[in-house]
């Protein structure tokens, strides 16, 4: 239950009350917050067979089907896995800890015993870092699983939170790391399609999920694109967009001639014909549509270079106007499908109407930079022939390699062709702009026998596709806050841009906090999960955000698994059985204003709607039962700002978990909200 103010007070003062009222369960956390010395998470060791892996994981929980490998980088079957570094607390004293677990789980905290398997054991902890180490091994059938659990007198039974864990890297984690990244860099830079091996790289569509993505078709340019804006582009896109995974491919004087020929070869030698120019009135409400949407928390403002404003990471925009030459409708098109041409992208689908895609082109065009250059005439002829033995089509249509030099060669060589540290010794290879580092990363997983390829595991793939995405752009995360957040001025000016008008109630707020992605994977059910993240859910759950969760169909599926293994989870809860009858009288009475916690003030249920909405209504109880696991739901109840700070619903249990509510099940908090969710579950 998300409830929009108290239900026993309609003011919002009541409500900043009764929120102030919870402070102190709240003070370990954001305190703790503060006191983490060292890198969020924990050093984790894991050995099957005679190998070792190692990687940082968040929190202590891990889940693993089975037959499946626990990493990428070791073989399926039994395995053991250590966690290391410091579990964090902002006071001294008695904490009880638990688990649950498939495999043999041990925990022990500075010394003390915190779980052994058999039973919850309660200790001291101090103030600060406490050194925490814990072992699992595999169940002997089955699927291997572990969470990990604690709770004081100041809030109740949860899973460890991840910003209560920080560690000192230590070389087996640093290993590790630097073979993802490398693992990572050879997939997205589409290494294989020049260097293919049918012995060592699987087919596509097996394997690593990035692994043999096809870039962008190329297709439409003659009506989409500037020829040349697109021709200094194939000089050096680097130049433009820096961190793009296309290469510079031409080199040599006459690199410029050739990038005009393959240009020509794209548009077949047409100018993009005129068409609608951008209006300034749509421009200003395409502004809002920038702070609002999100778009604001990935991408620099296309003015941004003039007003100076700090790029906190994200992409540059100002080159747009050039690049499609002030035409909306292709810009327009793109946006309102940035899939069409890349299955791949990493563009959200917002699902934009005709006007609004028309707004927010017309801000992204009028307010960008555009550049006059002395045009070079392509031949088209000559950049077709260009296109084939640059390898150009290896990565835009999957066409085999011909003259590229052999994995296994590439594997053998240092400092030379794509990995080489200086242009002498690159020579004609492409140029992929990497840093150090990552020319170090990808050389270390070349020496590899690269049958990680062959495999992947969820917990990563999320945590990969979580930093690729660029999910904290708009969410918190942990410790990590949103950059939209951090954009919060730039945005308040877009929208300020717009005449004022008086806020209706229903209407989004735009200062309304964005969900945390903290607890996703414990929190939402997967086959839910899966149509949000693939933006096929109609009905906003939040309606009261300004903000509007966009679809990543193309990864959806690997996402939803990934956050749930993350905690620990499978994909799917265990079956229920038909709700009690005597429970859901109780839980519809609960619900109620009568005799009830009146939680239908704020929320719908079903077709009813709220009965007194304060600023726009809750999430209907419907969703809440079709969205929520059923251990979420039940500690979210007992300590909702326990789990997010800035909630508006109110906590209706005391720290032993009574409620003001005696009858029905003698005020039993759990009970009673227990009662509630077998009531929901017959809502439909």
């Amino acid at each position: 239950m998300v409830g929009r103010r108290d239900a026993m007070g309609d003011s919002p003062v009541a409500m900043r009350f009764l929120r102030f009222l919870t402070l102190p369960c709240l003070a370990l956390l954001a305190l703790a917050a503060t006191l983490v010395a060292g890198e969020p998470g924990l050093n984790t060791t894991f050995t099957a067979g005679n190998q070792t892996d190692g990687r940082v994981e968040r929190m202590l929980a891990l889940y693993v089907p089975a037959g499946q490998p626990v990493t990428p980088f070791l073989k399926a079957g039994p395995f053991t896995a250590k966690w290391e570094g410091q579990i964090e607390s902002s006071i001294r004293g008695s904490f009880t800890f638990s688990a649950e677990t498939s495999g043999n789980f041990k925990c022990t905290i500075n010394g003390q015993v915190a779980w052994d398997g058999s039973g919850p054991k309660t200790i001291q902890i101090n103030q600060g870092a406490n050194q925490i180490s814990a072992e699992f091994t595999s169940a002997a059938q089955g699927d291997s699983f572990v969470r990990f659990f604690w709770q004081s007198k100041e809030f109740p039974l949860e899973p460890v939170p991840p910003m209560a864990f920080a560690h000192t890297p230590n070389p087996a984690v640093q290993a590790g790391q630097q073979l993802r990244d490398g693992r990572l860099l050879f997939a997205q830079l589409n290494c294989a399609a020049c260097h293919a091996d049918a012995a060592k790289i699987p087919a596509k569509g097996q394997g690593m999920p990035e692994l043999g993505q096809l870039a962008p078709l190329l297709s439409g340019f003659s009506t989409k694109y500037n020829p040349d804006f697109l021709t200094e582009w194939i000089a050096d896109p680097h130049s433009i967009r820096p961190g793009t995974h296309m290469p510079k491919v031409l080199t040599g004087p006459d690199a410029a001639q050739k990038a005009a020929d393959i240009a020509a070869a794209l548009t077949q030698g047409e100018a993009p014909k005129p068409g609608a120019k951008p209006k300034a009135e749509d421009s200003l409400a395409g502004g809002a549509l920038f702070a609002n949407l999100g778009c604001i928390g990935c991408h620099q403002r296309p003015d941004a270079e003039v007003d100076g404003s700090p790029s906190h990471g994200r992409i540059p925009l100002a080159h747009l106007s050039d690049k499609y030459q002030l035409r909306i409708e292709a810009l327009a098109a793109f946006l309102k499908d940035p899939s069409a041409n890349y299955a791949a992208t990493r563009m959200p689908h917002f699902r934009l109407n005709d006007e609004e895609s028309t707004q927010l082109a017309s801000y992204l065009l009028l307010n960008g930079r555009m550049i006059k250059r002395k045009s070079l005439q392509g031949d088209a002829a000559r950049g077709g022939q260009l296109l084939l033995s640059a390898g150009c089509l290896n990565c835009h249509a999957g066409m085999p390699a011909t003259t590229q030099p052999a994995l296994a060669i590439v594997q053998k060589a240092a400092d030379k062709g794509c990995l080489a540290s200086t242009p002498a010794n690159r020579g004609t290879a492409p140029d992929y702009a990497l840093t150090a580092p990552q020319r170090a990363a990808l050389s270390a997983f070349l020496r590899t026998d690269l049958a990680s390829l062959h495999q992947d595991v969820p917990a990563e793939f999320a945590a990969r596709q979580i930093k690729d995405l660029n999910c904290v752009a708009c969410h918190d995360r942990d410790s990590a806050g949103s950059t939209w957040a951090k954009a919060d001025n730039e945005s308040r000016k877009l929208r300020a841009a717009l005449p004022a008008k008086d806020h209706v109630e229903g209407e989004p707020v735009p200062d309304a906090p964005v969900p945390a992605l903290t607890w996703t994977g414990e929190k939402l059910r997967n086959d839910w999960l899966v149509k949000f993240l693939a933006g096929k859910v109609e009905e906003k759950p939040r309606p009261w955000l300004i903000g509007r969760m966009p679809g990543f169909a193309h990864r959806a599926d690997g996402l939803a698994l990934g956050f749930a293994h993350q905690h620990g989870l499978p994909q799917q809860e265990p079956a229920e059985a038909a709700p009690n009858e005597t429970k859901v009288k109780f839980g519809e009475t609960l619900l109620g204003n009568s005799g009830g916690f009146n939680c239908i003030q704020c929320h719908g249920l079903g077709d009813q709607a709220a009965t007194a909405v304060f600023e726009a209504p809750a999430i209907n109880f419907v969703q809440s039962n079709e969205r929520l696991r059923k251990g979420y739901f039940a500690r979210w109840v007992m300590a909702p700002t326990r789990i997010d700070p800035q909630t508006k619903m109110p906590k209706y249990a005391d720290p032993e978990g009574m409620t003001q509510l005696t009858d029905p099940l003698d005020g039993k908090g759990a009970e009673q909200f227990e009662a509630i969710r077998e009531y929901l579950r017959t809502v439909k």
